[in-house]
């Protein structure tokens, strides 16, 4: 992580040497100065959602669930995964996942306030999954929980 940092730095300053106003020389090296005082470690992807869907209906619902999802939690290393199975004759088949775990697998047709509906339903119940994941890692870190190994 540290060794791309290096490039990067090493690529800005001469992109930025061969600039001819001496001004953005001054500011690129306050601004690599700035990226070099953070931590390497301190970079990470948060949260990811991603978009599995093939057809219009899927698009759809992945467009009303990304459009109305907020992370109500500090919960920042999960990802949502949103898949779709075309049923023909039946509609198609929405599956989400958080962190490879189901919280909703629904049949749904190509009727657009049902798509809403379903949407809105699912941000309920993956902010219910997150607080819920949330309170069990809490009570897990309690001091009721954590030992010294001593029995």
């Amino acid at each position: 992580m540290s060794i791309l940092l290096i490039i990067s730095v090493s690529f800005i300053t001469s992109l930025n040497a061969q600039t001819e106003a001496g001004e953005d020389t001054l500011q690129s090296k306050q601004l690599v100065k700035t990226s070099l005082a953070m931590d390497p470690l301190d970079l990470e992807i948060g949260e990811m959602i991603y978009d599995e869907t093939i057809t219009k209906v899927g698009r759809d619902f992945y467009d009303e669930f990304y459009t109305n999802w907020s992370n109500p939690t500090k919960i920042k290393d999960f990802s949502i995964t949103i898949k779709e199975k075309p049923m023909p004759g039946i509609g198609t088949q929405i599956t989400v996942l958080i962190d490879e775990f189901e919280i909703l697998k629904q049949f749904i047709r190509p009727n657009q306030e049902m798509i809403e509906m379903l949407a809105e339903y699912t941000v309920g119940l993956a902010t219910q999954y997150l607080l819920n994941y949330q309170e069990i890692q809490a009570q897990l870190q309690s001091d009721d929980q954590s030992g010294t190994g001593i029995f």
